[in-house]
């Protein structure tokens, strides 16, 4: 059984996107921390991504010459939506999930293969963060305060417990935290 490994930047303030600044544009990339996602990228099994994420995705990854490009447009993509008509069309290897989200979860951890991440938008992700749909979180802290805006966690239905996996600072100001939530 796969996991679903969630990766996502937020500001130090624990907000995934705002008016403001976006968190994961805010601070430029180092060459360790790229080196570090596309890594961990290569890797994946499939992309899974709401359909907001993925219009921006698709918009963007066919047509560029990115290191981060590859493993984009390579990897099966998995977006979840109920409105959008067709995504293979517009980005190879798309398949839109259109049922109930724990079912359609369920369905991909049970596929063969690595693992898979689930990129976000907010409402997606946190979604799935609700529904105990995640089984590790790779929380890219930014720093940066953006004082409003959405957060990651704002669905939960009650407080969760997680434990920390590792913690890893890097050059450009950025700290990782992988947290894996405890079950039962």
């Amino acid at each position: 059984m796969r996991d679903v490994v969630l990766y996502m930047s937020m500001s130090l303030d624990g907000l995934v996107d705002s008016d403001r600044e976006h968190p994961g544009m805010a601070i430029p990339e180092d060459g360790e921390l790229k080196r570090w996602k596309l890594d961990r990228i290569s890797t994946a099994g499939a992309h899974l991504m709401g359909r907001t994420t993925y219009l921006q995705m698709a918009s963007a990854w066919p047509q560029s010459d990115d290191p981060y490009a590859a493993p984009m447009n390579d990897i099966p993509k998995i977006v979840f939506s109920t409105t959008l008509p067709d995504a293979e069309a517009s980005w190879p290897t798309t398949r839109v999930a259109r049922g109930d989200l724990a079912s359609e979860i369920a369905a991909i951890k049970a596929e063969p293969g690595p693992d898979v991440i689930a990129w976000g938008g907010a409402r997606f992700a946190g979604s799935m963060a609700a529904a105990d749909l995640i089984d590790e979180y790779r929380l890219l802290i930014q720093p940066l305060v953006l004082g409003r805006g959405l957060a990651l966690f704002d669905q939960l239905p009650a407080s969760r417990h997680v434990t920390l996996v590792e913690a890893r600072p890097f050059p450009n100001g950025v700290v990782l935290h992988t947290y894996r939530p405890r079950r039962g």
